[in-house]
């Protein structure tokens, strides 16, 4: 279980956080105009930002903002956070329990977006695909094309000569588009653990270890319009936080939830650095960084001076270098303040209605249903057998709900009403204290003493404290 791994702090280079306080000395809105200009089929950006919402939000810029028949390339470096897809559910692909505990609390705060004072972040992307970890050792690349020429490995092969330029030669794109690392035969396995058979559906059961012949280093997801496709990736070079990664992806909830939308691929995890020698490392990032542009270049026909200027643009001297029919250089979140399309996004990202509310319509249940009939897990030995929790959410509202504590039908379906009368149409994420609704609705019950025994005899305080305390760990508070 996940309570009986102590979690270690999180590595990040602060060096990577004070990037974002460069201030640019071009006018406001010379990137909107640079990149928007029609002459510009060339663009390559690297972004000295380490906030996931700066960059997610300039790429999006990017991609709705750029000449249709242009291809973009967009590299950049977050600081530790865990990123969901579009389609899917934080309370499935998360443990935001361990998210906000052991690396601080998300707040909300004015206009109702959230402020987070530790040292990692909770982020829903704008394109699909799966869950993954974001930290100073995982490089982002996104290519931006026009549809006509996209497929889904093309810019996945790009980073893969890339990598091999850099003497990591067992790298190849696997037939799920992803880039996987392989490893010799006579190599020690990899000691990640995997979870393997019908364990897959339990959260609580122990991990099972299996020798691992090739880790993943990369994920893709897409998003595509009429005329414009994104391809957006992450590339673990050097992640201090490797045998973290599975913890924050890891969610108590999920043998309890039923959910539409998309459910992430679990996969053992490496490092590129693991394949390369030891003195090599300090100057990995920027050298694969380097190659990744010299590959774009080479594919779409770059200028050598623009790509020169891309591979010598530093974070010191943040500037933008154009010519006939390109772009180049250093992004930062001055340039994202100075355009309010990016500003909005930026906005949007942060706001509590897109990170929870946007997930589609799932169930969550203690006992097996018709629609979702797996066993289920023991949910806790301090409860008695005849507990019950089940509850439907709805673009991030709970529509239905049935928690109850007695064994008697009748009872059961009174305090299942009583609790309902006050999670009806609430938002999941703002149940901060289960304690303090289940503590209401008994309250309630004790009023209308229309059920004597509901949330009494069978239940004391310590019992539904109990619950309380059961659905907090499950449920991410």
């Amino acid at each position: 279980m996940i309570s009986a791994r102590p979690l270690q702090p999180l590595h990040w280079s602060r060096s990577l956080g004070n990037c974002c306080q460069w201030t640019a000395s071009r006018p406001a809105s010379t990137f909107a105009a640079l990149s928007s200009r029609p002459q510009a089929k060339l663009q390559v950006y690297q972004s000295i930002s380490s906030d996931p919402f700066v960059n997610l939000s300039l790429e999006n810029f990017l991609y709705k903002h750029s000449p249709t028949d242009s291809k973009i390339l967009f590299l950049y470096i977050n600081r530790p956070c865990v990123v969901i897809g579009r389609n899917q559910n934080p309370w499935l692909e998360t443990n935001l329990r361990l998210l906000r505990s052991s690396t601080g609390i998300e707040n909300k705060g004015e206009g109702g977006n959230t402020v987070n004072d530790g040292s990692a972040l909770f982020v829903r992307r704008r394109s699909g695909g799966g869950s993954v970890f974001h930290d100073e050792g995982n490089l982002n690349f996104c290519v931006i094309c026009p549809k006509p020429i996209f497929h889904r490995d093309k810019h996945a092969e790009l980073v893969v000569r890339a990598l091999k330029n850099v003497g990591a030669l067992k790298t190849r794109v696997n037939e799920r588009h992803d880039i996987v690392l392989g490893q010799d035969a006579q190599q020690e396995p990899s000691p990640l653990v995997v979870k393997a058979g019908p364990s897959d559906q339990d959260a609580e059961s122990p991990p099972l270890e299996k020798p691992v012949r090739a880790v993943k280093i990369s994920g893709s997801a897409y998003k595509l319009s009429r005329f414009r496709a994104l391809h957006h990736g992450t590339c673990l070079i050097d992640s201090p936080n490797l045998r973290q990664i599975r913890l924050f992806l890891k969610s108590p909830a999920r043998p309890y939830i039923k959910a539409r939308g998309v459910e992430s691929v679990r996969s053992p995890v490496g490092n590129i650095s693991s394949a390369l020698d030891e003195s090599v490392r300090p100057f990995l990032m920027q050298q694969i960084i380097g190659e990744i542009m010299k590959e774009f270049a080479l594919l779409y026909n770059l200028d050598r001076n623009a790509l020169r200027k891309a591979q010598r643009a530093h974070a010191n001297d943040p500037e933008l270098s154009s010519g006939d029919d390109w772009v180049t250089g250093i992004l930062t979140d001055e340039d994202a303040r100075n355009e309010p399309e990016v500003c909005k996004g930026i906005q949007e990202l942060h706001s509590l209605e897109w990170k929870y509310n946007q997930c589609p319509q799932f169930t969550f249940s203690t006992h097996p249903t018709e629609e979702d009939p797996r066993p289920r897990p023991e949910i806790s030995p301090a409860l008695s057998p005849s507990t019950k929790a089940f509850f439907r959410v709805k673009s991030g509202l709970i529509i239905e709900s049935h928690i109850s504590t007695s064994p008697d039908p009748d009872t059961a379906q009174y305090e299942a009403k009583c609790v309902h009368k006050i999670l009806h149409n609430k938002p999941l994420h703002e149940i901060l204290d289960w304690a303090s609704v289940l503590s209401s609705a008994s309250a309630f019950a004790s009023q209308e003493s229309a059920h004597p025994g509901a949330f009494a005899s069978t239940s004391p305080d310590n019992e539904l404290s109990s619950l309380a305390k059961w659905l907090e760990s499950k449920l991410g508070h």
